[in-house]
């Protein structure tokens, strides 16, 4: 008993110190060789000081660990990972109830929710990056669109099963973009919907959330039989105008969506299967032309429809073989925004497409297992803007094609090292700009030594490279950026020039396992990790306003080499019914040429969270308390808040069984607050209900 609570405090304790280390220190602790004294506690003591960690999850430790995670493409487990990982499973997508997929995320320590509180503009920062520093997948496609100001995860929470994150440049094995992390999203399958016996089932689902006043309405019908199954799945939902933590509503945040997906699965026989799928989602609303703002002079209101949906077909083929584990996808994504500026009585309409190819295969041999694949895409970007003096959508064409393998080779006894090498081609080119063609090519390295120190101790270190290609609107755009009344305007410059974007990151991460800590059947488990992200080439829109010369211009330029560093750590505990977790994550960054500190790295942040399980497993209560430290940078100052997030969920059994009852209330105590670097404040206490039966 003393021996456990000494862990825990000393855990909390070098958490506290880690949080006030300064950059230097933290540097050079990646540089320090470790060696391992021989009793337990010192070995928990040394991981905990040589990382900071990965998310305590809401579902039972022992489930996670069984599920895949879908963005590493070696079916390696939640367990097995060797990379930094947040899994999100279905169970806990319903206790929280979120609106979005940033939002599904925001307990897991250094990631938070970016691009302000309207929903349709939300996205997740992971570790300091957002955006295209970000690679999106929706059931191993691809989702590539970008365009100024407008939302890019148009996938909602009510189709998926799963959301899972690699933390972390993940080049080796996605290519362009994944200089951040990957955030794979899988949809709901029929098959697994299905309870032992079943052929043929569904289900119906009415939400509400007080803050916006917010109707959410979702059903499922699906089924299968030896060789065929089937899934229907679609939402509605509708909402008012955000309130805020002061009583106030935030305006032009009422929107409204719908979508749906339909799956087809064909068994073709014990080593084959194929599927198809269609999925499409719709969302409308009133928002200003940069929706992280209100409605200004530099942000009108504007009337905006997206429409976004995506075809895949999928091939699996796993027979009896180990040199055989392959997935062939195939997918087309198309999304279209057309808006309507209300005051300027203008309308404008943007087209994204990318048509793509993904190809793994897995072979276990007997020195050892290789992934192995191919990949290529195409984007094509076009658009049209109505009205003089308004910026041209770049008439853009990229290509990449790919290739990647990773080898998994055990070295020596609780040794496995795990190197993977990829190379990548791109070309790019604007239709409606002459000598604007281009091709570079690019190869990334990843090296992972993992050493299995203990059968209760995992150290692992990583080095891993990414690079992002520049996108079509920062190469190609062109036209009128904003008036300048008599002075004239400032105008888009094209930037064909523009040199991708490269991170190598290095990382040390170490994870602990304890049963029988305080009682004969608990778990204590500890994950953690340290990290350094280099990013050269960092491409960002500068504005240029020389009065004395009449330059106004506005273009992208390759503009710093950025450092980004901290890490994370995170207590999981789990007896009989009881979860208790506790996590801390921190991000640093700083310009490498001029030492200044970035702008948008978000707030240290604590997660609290407890669940606990009654009437023989019918009724979870659980709680989260989240801390966010204030920030200061140059002249402006975030304060910090605290918030407070309770929930509860009932399943029914007996003669009510399939019906499933859900509580969450986010912040509770209504707090007015706003996340670093937001210009717009987050909504007050929001009730959520919802009522599920399955039959």
């Amino acid at each position: 008993m003393i021996t456990s609570c000494v862990i825990i405090s000393y855990g909390l304790a070098c958490a506290s110190f880690l949080s006030q280390l300064d950059e230097k220190f933290i540097v050079n602790r990646l540089n320090i060789a470790v060696c391992l004294p021989e009793r337990r506690l010192s070995l928990l003591a040394l991981a905990t000081l040589t990382a900071l960690g990965l998310p305590v999850q809401a579902a039972g430790t022992s489930q996670l660990d069984e599920v895949l995670v879908q963005a590493s493409r070696d079916k390696s487990t939640f367990g097995d990972s060797k990379f930094s990982t947040v899994v999100i499973t279905r169970q806990q997508l319903d206790e929280q109830q979120p609106d979005t997929v940033a939002e599904a995320l925001k307990y897991a320590p250094n990631i938070e929710i970016g691009g302000g509180p309207r929903s349709s503009n939300q996205k997740p920062v992971i570790r300091g990056l957002e955006g295209t520093r970000v690679l999106q997948l929706v059931d191993g496609a691809r989702q590539n669109f970008v365009a100024g100001h407008r939302g890019t995860y148009q996938n909602d929470p009510e189709l998926l099963k799963q959301i899972d994150v690699i933390k972390g440049p993940v080049g080796s094995q996605w290519g362009s973009g994944a200089i951040g992390g990957v955030v794979a999203q899988t949809t709901q399958d029929g098959r697994e919907l299905l309870d032992a016996g079943q052929s043929v089932g569904g289900y119906i689902k009415q939400g509400h959330g007080t803050a916006a006043d917010q109707n959410r309405t979702s059903a499922a019908l699906y089924g299968a039989d030896e060789q065929f199954d089937l899934l229907l799945n679609g939402y509605y939902r509708d909402q008012h105008d955000t309130r805020l933590g002061n009583d106030r509503s935030l305006a032009d945040s009422a929107e409204r969506g719908r979508g749906g997906l339909i799956k087809l699965g064909w068994q073709l026989d014990d080593a084959q299967r194929l599927s198809l799928s269609h999925r499409r989602s719709e969302t409308t609303g009133s928002v200003p032309g940069n929706p992280e703002t209100n409605v200004g002079s530099s942000s009108p209101l504007v009337d905006r429809e997206s429409t976004d949906q995506s075809t895949a077909l999928g091939y699996q083929l796993n027979p009896a073989s180990g040199l055989v584990d392959l997935d062939l996808t195939l997918y087309h994504n198309r999304t279209e925004v057309d808006e309507f500026r209300v005051v300027q009585n203008q309308q404008d309409h943007t087209d994204y497409r990318t048509l793509g190819l993904s190809l793994v295969n897995r072979s276990q041999l007997e020195w050892g297992k290789l992934t192995y694949g191919l990949d290529g895409y195409q984007d094509k970007s076009q658009g049209s803007r109505q009205g003089a003096n308004r910026p041209t959508p770049a008439d853009g064409r990229s290509e990449v094609v790919g290739g990647f393998v990773q080898a998994e080779l055990p070295v020596a006894e609780a040794w496995t090292l795990l190197p993977a090498l990829r190379y990548d081609h791109f070309q790019t080119e604007a239709k409606n700009l002459a000598g604007s063609k281009r091709s570079e090519s690019e190869l990334s390295k990843s090296l992972a030594l993992s050493w299995q120190a203990t059968d209760w101790l995992e150290l692992i270190a990583r080095y891993d490279e990414a690079f992002r290609a520049p996108t079509s609107e920062e190469l190609y755009t062109s036209g009128t950026h904003f008036s300048l009344g008599p002075m004239g305007s400032n105008v888009f410059v094209p930037n064909p020039e523009l040199r991708p974007e490269k991170a190598a990151n290095k990382e040390l991460i170490a994870r602990a396992t304890f049963d029988g800590v305080l009682a004969s059947n608990d778990r204590l488990k500890l994950n953690a990790s340290l990290f350094q992200n280099s990013v050269e080439d960092f491409i960002e829109q500068q504005i240029i306003m020389d009065f004395a010369n009449r330059v106004f211009e506005t273009r992208y330029d390759n503009v710093q080499d950025a450092e980004l560093q901290g890490g994370e750590l995170a207590l999981d505990y789990r007896w009989q019914d009881l979860e208790l977790g506790l996590s801390y994550g921190r991000t640093l960054g700083r310009d490498k040429n001029t030492g200044k500190a970035l702008e948008g790295i978000p707030a240290d942040k604590w997660v609290v969270s407890t669940g606990y399980w009654l009437l023989d497993n019918q009724l979870k209560l659980g709680a989260h308390l989240t801390r966010a430290d204030t920030v200061h940078f140059e002249n402006r100052g975030y304060e910090g808040y605290t918030l407070l997030d309770l929930g509860a969920n009932w399943y029914a059994q007996g003669a009510l069984s399939g019906l499933e009852l859900g509580l969450t209330v986010d912040n509770l105590t209504d707090e007015y607050y706003r996340r670093a670097f937001s210009e717009l404040y987050e909504p007050g206490r929001n009730i959520k209900l919802s009522a599920l039966y399955r039959f």
